[in-house]
C-alpha cells in the first residue's frame, strides 16, 4: 500500500519548472550522484569561446545539463542568450568546497548572481570538487536548491564504460576541457536523456523563457 501511495503522490505531481517536492520527500539533504532510469550528460562551464557558443547554438535535444559558473555568465551575455532562447536546463557551477568554507557568504552571492541574470534561481547545483560541506548544504537546502554530483567524469584520459542511472560530468574550463568533437562522440555513442528523467523516470515541462 506505501509503495503504490508514492506511485501515485509522484505522478500527481503537477509539471512545473522545479522538481523541488520531489526532494521534500526526504527528510535531510541529500546529494544526487546517480539516478535509476537510463543515463544524462552534465557540463561544468567555466569558459565558453566562439567555437563552444557556436556548438551549443547548434546543439539538439535532449539538452547536456550545463552547470555553469557565475563568473561566466556575466561576462558573456551572448551564452546566456543562446541558453534562454533555446531554453537549455542549466545549474550553477560553485567553486572549490575549501573556498566557501573561508567566505561563508560567497555562495548566497552566487545564487543571487545567478538569479539577476538567468531571471530565475538555479535549480541544481554542484562545486568544482563535488564536495558539499555542512554550511553549503545549508544555504542550498534553505534555498530550496539540489545538490548534483556525478557518478562518472569522461575526460580527455578516460573511457567511460556507462551503466543505468548514471550522471556523467564533462569539464569545460580554460585550464582543463574536452574537445568539442569528443563531446559529440560520447553523445552519438550513448542516448542521453534530462536530469529529471535520470533521476525519477518521468519528464518535467518547462516553461520557456521569453
Amino acid at each position: 500500500m506505501t509503495v503504490i501511495m508514492m506511485a501515485l503522490l509522484l505522478f500527481l505531481i503537477p509539471s512545473k519548472n522545479s522538481i523541488v517536492e520531489v526532494f521534500r520527500l526526504t527528510d535531510e539533504p541529500n546529494v544526487i550522484t546517480k539516478g535509476n532510469y537510463g543515463i544524462s550528460l552534465t557540463i561544468d562551464l567555466s569558459y565558453a569561446d566562439a567555437k563552444f557558443i557556436e556548438w551549443l547554438n547548434e546543439a539538439k535535444v535532449p539538452y547536456p545539463l550545463l552547470m555553469v559558473d557565475t563568473d561566466l555568465l556575466k561576462r558573456s551575455p551572448t551564452l546566456v542568450k543562446v541558453i534562454q532562447s533555446k531554453n537549455i536546463p542549466i545549474g550553477l557551477l560553485g567553486k572549490n568546497s575549501d573556498f566557501y568554507e573561508t567566505n561563508p557568504s560567497q555562495l548566497e552571492r552566487d545564487i543571487s548572481t545567478f538569479s539577476s541574470i538567468m531571471k530565475r534561481p538555479p535549480l541544481w547545483f554542484r562545486t568544482k570538487d563535488y564536495v558539499f560541506l555542512p554550511e553549503v548544504t545549508r544555504v542550498l537546502w534553505k534555498e530550496q536548491i539540489n545538490m548534483l554530483a556525478a557518478s562518472k567524469i569522461q575526460t580527455s584520459k578516460s573511457e567511460l564504460k556507462l551503466s543505468k542511472g548514471d550522471i556523467v560530468a564533462i569539464p569545460y574550463h580554460q585550464e582543463e576541457r574536452l574537445q568539442l568533437k569528443q563531446i559529440d562522440q560520447l553523445i552519438e555513442r550513448n542516448s542521453f536523456q534530462p536530469i529529471e528523467e535520470t533521476i525519477f523516470g518521468y519528464s518535467i515541462k518547462t516553461k520557456k523563457t521569453p
